[in-house]
């Protein structure tokens, strides 16, 4: 044996708590008998036992036995507290559960209806109607229908505007912008030249329309249909 081994094991020697495993404690006594500065060490160690042996113990605070069940008793509080909290979650989610859990289907299909409806009338009422395809003739609240405000002062060769009562002579159909302005127009009845045609474009030019309007938002496409009558002259 070493003297560093010796050294570390003489606090187990004189306590008789020597680790499993190690030499025995002949061989270790063997050498303090023999190695005088191992022998020192171990004689250290006895007179620093007997010197905390002869040591008088402090006594505890007269106050200890209180303190101690103070905080036991305010450790059991919190852990009641606690486990009150828990218990009080635990009920909370457990009607909550009950609750929703037999609302849960019947409000995911309420739900699904809801868009399947919402899409449906949008589709119905927006986007699968065209504009342009909606008849003039019955305005509502969600789509009322271009019309003339103001037509130009140009005279037209023989011809003038005349009431929906009377006889015409040339109906003609304007395509109304979504700013009030004839993008286009066709001629529906009656015979027009080349100078009336000339005429025709400066009249729709010059005039002015409200456009038609969906959801109260002017919209291109509307339609217009103006009259006119032929004028007779007697010489």
């Amino acid at each position: 044996m070493i003297c560093a081994d010796v050294r570390e094991l003489v606090p187990g020697y004189l306590d008789g708590t020597l680790p499993e495993g190690r030499e025995s404690r002949g061989l270790l006594s063997r050498h303090l008998e023999e190695c005088s500065n191992c022998r020192a060490e171990l004689d250290r160690y006895v007179q620093m036992s007997a010197m905390m042996s002869g040591m008088a113990s402090a006594p505890p605070p007269a106050d200890l036995g209180v303190t101690i069940r103070v905080a036991v008793s305010q450790a059991r509080q919190r852990q009641g507290l606690w486990n009150r909290i828990n218990e009080w979650q635990s009920h909370v989610r457990l009607v909550l559960q009950n609750i929703f859990e037999p609302l849960a289907v019947p409000a995911a299909f309420g739900l699904l209806a809801a868009m399947v409806v919402f899409a449906f009338i949008y589709q119905f009422l927006g986007a699968g109607v065209p504009l342009s395809a909606a008849t003039t003739d019955l305005p509502s609240n969600l789509l009322q229908p271009a019309r003339l405000e103001t037509l130009a002062g140009f005279q037209m060769s023989g011809l003038s505007e005349t009431t929906p009562a009377g006889q015409h002579a040339l109906l003609v159909e304007a395509t109304v912008s979504s700013a009030g302005e004839a993008v286009s127009y066709r001629v529906i009845s009656g015979e027009v030249d080349r100078t009336m045609r000339r005429e025709l474009d400066q009249l729709l030019m010059f005039s002015k329309f409200r456009p038609q309007l969906s959801f109260g938002r002017p919209t291109s496409g509307g339609h217009v249909v103006l009259s006119f009558s032929r004028i007779s002259v007697r010489g």
